[in-house]
């Protein structure tokens, strides 16, 4: 039942009320709300300069829609007491979790204030949302009751007509139960208002809340509301028409500080974010109060369901693009591990067919070594060459026989002059074996760009094997080619997944709950 209420409470909420009561839980800085610490050194500046604070944030809120307001409202009471969010696409989800909301608070509240937890104990035959309005209303009057005393007999009667016009307004038998219950003869404004002199508004008026029910706290707050000036109270607006008396009263740091600080516990040294949670019982309260005392009118979830749907088909659609985005990522990298595995196949096959050409090639050269080099006629730039060649082959054996014949001579000085030159001789050899083969590669060069019968096969194996390197070498470039486009693509995609990644990160942020409906349990 109790989530029904606040349910209902919480979709029919609308207009200035609706904003304050959002002002006052997401806009407003508790911290310096608290500074003041108790009511006796909170001065009637502080009390202005926090009214017109509320004033200037409601004022920003005009222009938002009340279902608007109304889902923000219930998704940063969701998010300070870390409820999963739920689906809310029937009135049954919203209900549920303020069943859920409901049953936090009060368990809370319990713990965070002794009173409340002593007051709790005695009330068995009420539900949890009434023992947190009932308790609370009731220290909103216990902070009028000094203050009745201040008031000329004149506002003292004023005052008590109106509370008595209220009980005379209930059926007789209700009526009798009051004046039993105050202990009274007769229900006459002069009695009333000794009553309330004497025992107080919070004694008098949790009487008749007792038997008339909750209707009479908005009777109460009306009541305290016109005479707000005796109390020492600034209402938001001067109070004009339209706005609630209960939200604009409760809304007052004259009864916000007390219930704050309540069990006599101070909190200061706790983070805003906490402290807000500290708001909630009163927050709820602000809720539920104005729909309580209308007798439970009849309500639309609408609203309310239309536009928390829009925020999670929102959600939806960003989550379909994202798990697109990420079926085409995965889609190019296999392309590109293709691309890879062939690209490492082209390699081994190059590797492979180099080889081949190589040996072909060392055949043609080994040949040449061995052959009538005078004799053989392949072509003009070979025979060249072959000149060069040869010419270099005597220029080694010359340096051989001089280092023969160096290396007879006798005597010690002889043979260290020997051993210097051999030295040098045996670089000079090596210099020019390196310059003679380097002439054989130019011929064997030379050799498959003729047309000669000299080693003919070997020729067109090398010829082939180039052909076969060529193609294979077109196809890595077009592989190559390929995994570079696949990669830019690939790149395009991982920041398209990182910015949708992003939208949906700051929606859900923004969105209390949403995440918890794509994450499994």
């Amino acid at each position: 039942m109790d989530g029904v209420i606040l349910a209902n409470s919480l979709v029919s909420l609308r207009g200035t009320d609706l904003r304050m009561v959002y002002a006052l839980l997401c806009r407003t800085n508790i911290v310096d709300l608290l500074s003041s610490k108790t009511r006796d050194v909170f001065s009637k500046d502080n009390g202005d300069h926090f009214t017109k604070h509320l004033e200037a944030e409601v004022k920003k809120l005009e222009n938002i829609d009340d279902r608007v307001i109304q889902v923000e409202l219930f998704l940063e009471i969701t998010s300070l007491l870390k409820l999963r969010g739920m689906k809310y696409t029937l009135e049954k989800e919203i209900v549920d979790q303020c069943t859920n909301v409901v049953r936090d608070v009060y368990q809370h509240y319990k713990k965070q204030d002794k009173q409340f937890r002593a007051f709790s104990e005695k009330q068995t035959n009420s539900t949890m949302l009434q023992q947190m309005i009932q308790f609370q209303m009731s220290k909103v009057f216990n902070e009028l009751d000094e203050s009745f005393n201040d008031f000329s007999i004149e506002d003292q009667t004023k005052f008590a007509e109106q509370v008595n016009d209220y009980i005379h307004s209930l059926p007789e038998e209700k009526q009798q139960k009051i004046k039993e219950k105050l202990g009274l003869n007769d229900l006459s404004d002069e009695m009333v208002r000794k009553t309330i002199a004497a025992s107080g508004t919070s004694v008098v008026f949790a009487i008749i809340v007792e038997v008339s029910g909750f209707a009479f706290y908005t009777t109460a707050t009306t009541l305290v509301a016109s005479f707000a000036g005796l109390f020492g109270l600034t209402l938001p607006f001067g109070f004009y028409t339209g706005l609630t008396s209960t939200v604009a009263v409760l809304a007052n740091p004259l009864f916000i500080i007390p219930m704050l600080l309540g069990g006599g516990y101070l909190l200061y040294n706790h983070q805003n974010k906490s402290l807000k949670s500290k708001l909630l019982p009163i927050i709820i309260m602000q809720i539920s109060l104005p729909y309580m005392s209308n007798g439970g009118e009849s309500v639309s979830f609408h609203p309310f369901l239309q536009e928390w749907e829009g925020r999670y088909e929102n959600d939806v659609e960003l989550r379909e693009e994202l798990e697109k985005i990420a079926r085409e990522q995965d889609f190019v990298r296999k392309q590109i591990s293709d691309c890879e595995k062939q690209i490492k196949d082209l390699n081994a096959r190059v590797m492979s067919e180099e080889g081949v050409l190589e040996s072909e090639k060392q055949r043609i050269k080994s040949a040449l070594k061995f052959a009538d080099l005078r004799q053989l006629k392949v072509s003009e730039p070979f025979s060249k060459r072959r000149q060069l060649y040869l010419k270099t082959l005597e220029d080694i054996s010359y340096i051989m026989r001089s280092k023969k014949i160096s290396n007879s001579s006798t005597g010690f000085f002889q043979r260290i002059g020997n051993s210097l030159s051999n030295f040098s001789s045996s670089l000079d050899i090596k210099g020019k074996e390196k310059i003679a083969d380097s002439y054989l590669d130019l011929m064997v060069e030379d050799v498959l760009d003729s047309q000669s019968s000299f080693k003919e096969n070997e020729r067109n194996a090398v010829l082939s094997s180039r052909r076969i390197l060529q193609e294979l070498l077109r196809k890595k470039a077009d592989e190559d080619m390929q995994k570079a486009e696949l990669q830019e693509e690939l790149s395009r995609l991982n920041s398209e997944n990182s910015r949708f990644s992003k939208k949906i990160k700051t929606l859900e942020k923004e969105n209390y709950g949403l995440a918890d409906l794509f994450t499994k349990i």
